[in-house]
């Protein structure tokens, strides 16, 4: 089967996939949010170095995002509709975890008086700055300044930064015709990919991770214009997995990782039987908003609080916030703004 003849199925892995990923990102940051013992770290970060649940689990969001969004594009090249989508997806339910953050989150919080925290230029400017999610403020006044990791209201807003810049920049490729001719996209993607090996092997640093979530973001792109020749196949998967294993130790590692990683999303989504998923509800997006400001408060809360406490505790809060937030602000904003028919047919290859 290959990838193609899979998604035309219309029945994939990819919502519990991403509810996986968002819980990952909550079990990492317990160990990064909480007070634990010197070394210790979650079993990701012990079986694979240079990862944690958290990164790892971003990988798989990039994966995903990169070609569901691809796909997305070749079904319908609409750019309007592609804007509008991206939009509707992402910035009611960011816009309302964002006022939560300021004036729940942060006035219950805070260690100054509530007039004076609403007066403070910086309250202002988490607010104004981070209206739009690329260049983002991190602190509101007088915040988890005795936390463990202090200061910083939501963490996890870094990823959703570079997630936002390549919504631009397949809009844009999109704009000019690239997306919907496969060789076309296929030699920009190529050159970037291979811009960001280059700068990989001469040893450039890669400032949080943001090439390989890039190189990560276009493969999977790549995989959906290339749909037709790419298998999901059992032994592709065990492959992949040895190839990461053979490497481990070794500057290798990381790459193999995350190809594998890319791959898995493929594997897990259609190769693996179809999970039954209660209504369609996808509170992955919640989970992962939430999460963060959510394990910040409960441990300012319960300082004493371990990882292991922590996450359980944290999930369940960010879970309820979830659910409100998609019953609440995503659901009804696609429901009232997306259209409802079913998605055409992909494009012949």
């Amino acid at each position: 089967m290959t990838l193609d003849e899979a998604a035309r199925k219309r029945s994939d892995n990819y919502l519990p996939l991403r509810h996986l990923a968002a819980l990952m990102v909550i079990y990492g940051h317990s160990y990064a949010l909480s007070r634990h013992a010197p070394g210790e770290a979650d079993a990701f970060a012990k079986l694979m170095p240079g990862f944690y649940a958290g990164n790892l689990a971003v990988y798989l969001f990039f994966a995903i995002s990169g070609y569901l969004v691809t796909l997305s594009l070749l079904r319908n090249p609409g750019l309007w509709r592609y804007v509008r989508n991206r939009f509707l997806r992402v910035y009611p339910a960011y816009l309302a975890c964002l006022l939560v953050c300021v004036f729940a989150i942060g006035l219950a919080f805070t260690t100054l008086p509530p007039a004076e925290y609403l007066r403070a230029e910086e309250t202002w400017r988490y607010l104004s700055r981070n209206l739009q999610p690329v260049t983002l403020a991190w602190t509101l006044p007088g915040v988890f300044e005795n936390n463990p990791y202090p200061k910083v209201v939501n963490g996890t807003l870094w990823s959703l930064s570079l997630e936002v810049r390549w919504y631009f920049y397949l809009g844009l490729l999109a704009a000019l015709t690239i997306v919907r001719r496969r060789w076309a996209f296929t030699l920009v993607a190529l050159a970037v990919v291979g811009y960001g090996g280059w700068e990989w092997l001469s040893g450039k640093p890669d400032v949080n991770e943001y090439r390989a979530l890039s190189q990560t973001y276009l493969i999977a792109a790549l995989c959906a214009h290339w749909r037709d020749r790419i298998p999901a196949s059992h032994w592709l998967m065990a492959a992949f997995a040895l190839i990461a294993f053979a490497t481990h130790g070794t500057g290798a590692f990381g790459p193999a990782a995350v190809i594998a990683a890319i791959y898995f999303t493929f594997w897990a989504a259609y190769r693996l039987p179809t999970l039954r998923w209660p209504g369609g509800h996808d509170y992955s997006y919640g989970l992962f908003l939430y999460g963060f400001p959510v394990q910040q408060s409960l441990v300012a809360l319960f300082p004493s609080l371990t990882p292991l406490q922590l996450l359980p505790s944290s999930a369940c809060c960010a879970l309820l916030l979830a659910m409100l937030s998609w019953h609440l602000v995503e659901r009804p904003a696609l429901h009232r703004y997306k259209p409802s028919a079913a998605a055409p047919p992909l494009p012949a290859v």
